[in-house]
This record gives C-alpha cells, sequence and structure tokens, in this order.
C-alpha cells in the first residue's frame, strides 16, 4: 500500500468550521489507543504535555493555536494586543457555548487566571509551562486583559496551552471533583470513566462540532499491543508507534501518520553537577564538536527512523518560531572529529557514561547504541546505562545526574518557541547541567524583547550560539508515528493536541 504521510494543519477559517453549523453528526465511533490516561484526568491545568494533552483536547480549547508548521493562530481569542509590557487585551469569540449550555465568556478566562496564578496551582505542571500569571480584568462579556508577573513579548504562544473551564463547575466542584467531570467548549464532553478507557460523545453545541457522534479512549500500555489491537480492529488509531509497527499497519492496509514534532532529540552533556562545574573532557567545546562530527546521523535517520525525521543541527526544528535557517548540521566525518580530538589533547579518546530511559520507547534505544558505536571509531568510549523514568527524572530535577550525559530533547512545547527549552538548557534553570554565563544578556533581553525583528534575530544569534558551543550532540528533529485503520479519515495531530473535530471512519 502506498505511504501515507499526514501533516496536520488545524485551521480557524470560516469555510474550515461552516460545517459545525449545518452537517449532521454521523453514527459511529472512534477508538484511539494511548499508552495512558492522564494521572489528572480531566485536569486540563495539570500539564500541555502528551499524553494529557491528547485526552484534554478533545474536551477543552486554548485561547490560540499553534499549527503544525508553527504558525500562531486564534481560537476562543479571535485577536489580541500588547497593552503594556505585561498586559495582553484578548477579545473573544462569541458565539461559544461550554458542553452544559453556559455561554463562554470573559469570566471563565478570569477564572482560570486567577487559579494559576494562586498558590493553590503550585502543583500544576501547567504553571512552570507558560509564563507566569498575576491576574486578570474583565473589560466587557467578551474582552479580557490578562496581567504577567514579568514582560513576555511572546505570551499569545503560550495562550495555547490556557484552557478554559467553565467556571461556575470548576468553582462549585474543586479540582479533584471537576477532573472527574469535565466541562469544556471542546468537541466533545465526557460521558464515563470506566477502568483504562473514557467513554466521550459529542458536544452537540460546539463551536468545533464533531463529525463522529462517540470516542473511546482506550488504554494500553505497550506499543507492540497498540499495533496488535489497531491490526485486530479492536481501536481505530493508535498513538506512538515505533517506525516499523507502522510499517506493518501498512502491510496489512492500514495507514502511517509521521508527525514532526518541536522537539530534537540527543545526549545533552552534563558540564555542571548541584551546582558546581564537573571535571570532564566534555568542558572542552572541540570534545563536544569532535562527537557530532562522529556521528552518522543520517543513517540512524534513514534506518532507525525510517526517514521521517530530520538531522538536527540546532536545538530548534523548522516549526518552531526562532528557528535559524542559516545553521547548518556539522557533517559527518569521523577522520576530521579524530583529528579535532587529538587537538583537545585526546588523541585516543576517553571513557564516558550516558543515561537513558528503562525500556525506552521506539527506536530509542538503538539509537542509544548506534551514537556509542560511532563514538568507538575515534577511541571515546561511552557505556549507556539506563534508569527508571522517576530515578531519571529525579536525577534532573535535582542537578544530581550520575553520568556524564544522557538522553533528553530540546523541548519548545507548549509555546513552539525556540527559548522555551533554553529555560531546561541554560543558566535558567535552578539546578543546571550546562550554564554558560557569556551567553545569558542574550538570553535574558529575548526574553522580554517587544521588537518582533530584534526578538526573532535574538533567537538566532542563540541558536547559533548553541549549534557553535555544542552542549549537546543534536541528532534529529522529533517526529511521532501513529498508525490508522483504512477507514479513518480526518486524523490530524499538531504538538500534542489532536483535531478530533475532523475525525471520520467511513464505511
Amino acid at each position: 500500500m502506498k505511504r501515507i504521510v499526514i501533516a496536520l494543519f488545524f485551521a480557524l477559517t470560516t469555510s474550515f468550521i461552516a460545517h459545525a453549523a449545518d452537517a449532521p453528526i454521523k453514527a459511529g465511533k472512534i477508538r484511539i489507543g494511548l499508552d495512558s490516561l492522564p494521572l489528572s484526568f480531566g485536569n486540563p491545568f495539570r500539564t500541555a504535555q502528551i499524553p494529557t494533552t491528547y485526552f484534554t483536547s478533545a474536551i477543552f480549547d486554548g485561547l490560540t493555536h499553534i499549527e503544525l508548521n508553527g504558525t500562531l493562530k486564534p481560537r476562543l481569542a479571535t485577536r489580541w494586543e500588547s497593552v503594556d509590557a505585561t498586559t495582553w487585551r484578548f477579545v473573544l469569540r462569541d458565539d461559544v457555548v461550554f458542553s452544559n449550555g453556559t455561554p463562554f465568556t470573559a469570566e471563565a478566562v478570569k477564572v482560570a487566571v486567577d487559579y494559576l496564578a494562586s498558590e493553590e496551582a503550585v502543583r500544576e505542571g501547567l504553571v512552570r509551562e507558560i509564563p507566569a500569571l498575576k491576574s486578570a480584568r474583565v473589560i466587557d462579556e467578551h474582552t479580557i486583559d490578562i496581567t504577567l508577573a514579568e514582560p513576555d513579548a511572546q505570551f499569545p504562544r503560550s495562550a495555547a496551552a490556557l484552557p478554559a473551564v467553565e467556571p461556575n463547575e470548576w468553582l462549585r466542584l474543586g479540582r479533584e471533583a471537576f477532573s472527574k467531570s469535565p466541562v469544556g467548549t471542546g468537541p466533545y464532553k465526557l460521558v464515563e470513566w470506566q477502568a483504562n478507557r473514557a467513554l466521550l460523545s459529542a458536544h452537540e453545541t460546539s463551536w468545533r462540532r464533531a463529525k463522529t457522534r462517540d470516542l473511546e479512549i482506550v488504554i494500553i500500555p505497550e506499543a507492540t499491543s497498540r499495533a496488535q489491537a489497531l491490526m485486530a480492529d479492536r481501536i481505530d488509531i493508535a498513538v506512538g508507534l515505533s517506525p516499523d509497527m507502522v510499517k506493518s499497519v501498512e502491510s496489512e492496509g492500514g495507514q502511517a501518520v509521521r508527525i514532526p514534532t518541536a522537539q530534537v532529540w540527543g545526549w545533552a552533556f552534563v558540564l555542571m553537577r548541584e551546582g558546581k562545574p564537573v571535571d570532564s573532557p566534555l568542558q572542552d567545546k572541540r570534545v563536544r564538536q569532535a562527537m557530532t562530527m562522529a556521528v552518522n546521523r543520517q543513517l540512524i535517520v534513514d534506518t532507525l527512523l525510517d526517514g521521517a525525521a530530520r538531522v538536527a543541527g540546532q536545538g530548534a526544528t523548522r516549526a518552531v518560531y526562532g528557528y535559524n535557517p542559516d545553521i547548518t548540521p556539522f557533517a559527518y566525518d569521523p577522520a576530521a572529529a579524530k583529528k579535532l580530538l587529538a587537538e583537545a589533547g585526546y588523541p585516543n579518546g576517553f571513557e564516558m557514561s550516558v543515561l537513558s530511559t528503562a525500556g525506552s520507547a521506539g527506536a530509542d534505544a538503538e539509537i542509544h547504541q548506534r551514537l556509542a558505536a560511532d563514538l568507538a571509531v575515534i577511541g571515546i568510549k561511552a557505556e549507556v546505562r539506563s534508569a527508571p523514568m522517576q530515578q531519571y527524572l529525579q536525577h534532573l530535577s535535582l542537578g544530581t545526574m550520575p553520568t556524564d550525559a544522557f538522553g533528553m530533547s530540546y523541548p519548545a512545547d507548549p509555546n513552539i518557541d525556540a527559548i522555551r527549552p533554553l529555560r531546561i538548557h541554560s543558566c535558567l534553570r535552578r539546578q543546571p547541567f550546562y550554564c554558560d554565563e557569556r551567553i545569558m544578556p542574550k538570553i535574558k533581553a529575548t526574553l522580554v524583547s517587544r521588537d518582533p525583528t530584534q526578538a526573532l534575530n535574538l533567537r538566532r544569534e542563540i541558536l547559533a550560539w548553541y549549534h557553535d558551543e555544542a552542549p549537546m550532540l543534536f541528532v534529529y528533529e522529533g517526529v511521532r508515528f501513529t498508525g490508522l485503520a483504512a477507514k479513518v479519515r480526518g486524523f490530524g495531530e499538531a504538538h500534542g493536541f489532536i483535531a478530533y473535530d475532523q475525525i471520520e471512519i467511513v464505511d
């Protein structure tokens, strides 16, 4: 079967949503297999990362939306403007209702902002994923001012992750009860939680009206089992597969979806531990550059990622705001790498360790081994160790990473901005594993710049710095693999948000 590559662009034009008011909702059920339900169930404030967004995007909408190619579009807000350095005014749609019939107004946004600005919200991951919110002021029924704790010239991009919850139910039920009975403006509403699944039905009056009557989210933890369930017609969509799995789906008559992400994957070098520089050959940027040159990243992309990814040369993908098109990735050249290593004082190489997560999904485990094999050619012996995810995250949080490097990504989610990963990969991090004060004035200037041209140029200059300094062995621009049954039409995902309103099951 001819390979089908689907790249979704969430559009917000009149023609695109005209079906909402006119077309009948077809009978039928979409069955989608995920690896887990959100730990916080239907609480959209918990995080703007997958797998939570795979569920919450069926029920909730943000103020804005970021398309697959990185373009910022309206969502619940139709337009916005900067009032001053810290305040943004959003004009909201006037034709939206929640699934319980309550009209969507500026009060709903105020309730969300007030909660995220409160001490109670410190437990919510979203607080750390978007700029700190200070307050909100209702101007009129469909206009609201949102004030930030600090200037952020790109806040409308972060507003894509700011969900609208039905304010009366949120205040009446509280966080825990609301998460079990969530009410939003999206195309579906929750009917029932069951063991390892959630049942939803179409929100009849949603401004993004569904095309298919019912939605069943089925939890199948293992990727192999999800692929098998798809091919056995127990589900219609299997998310989070490996390249080989989607090939199997295709061979059985299904469809393969290869969706670019806003993350760059590679080995992050541990140059600081518990607030102090570590004694390591990796402190010399020539060593870090040599390692990048020693790895045949194109071969990794072609053989382990089905050619669906791209070789990375910077900490941003092509969809990310600030991506620098003038950066050329270091070329694969083991001879030049060995020479550079000798110039740095390591003609015979050295030993190092790398941490991966136990049970790494997809091709990650193979990629770790391929990197180690390529580095061995220039004398660097990289021992790949694995740790349970919880232990890995604990080391990352505390700045106690016990190895010389670790597998990680430059995550631009949820605002798809090149500056977002630097909150992790710079001195901005509370316990940094890489911190170079020379670049910090430029990073801080970028965070507050309100001039569009300057803001873009600063981001590109920072990305060029990171390319040259090579604090990470950039390997590839991320891609996610999803399998579809032959009868599925309209599936698409952009940065973890699934367009449930566009999915159809055809006879």
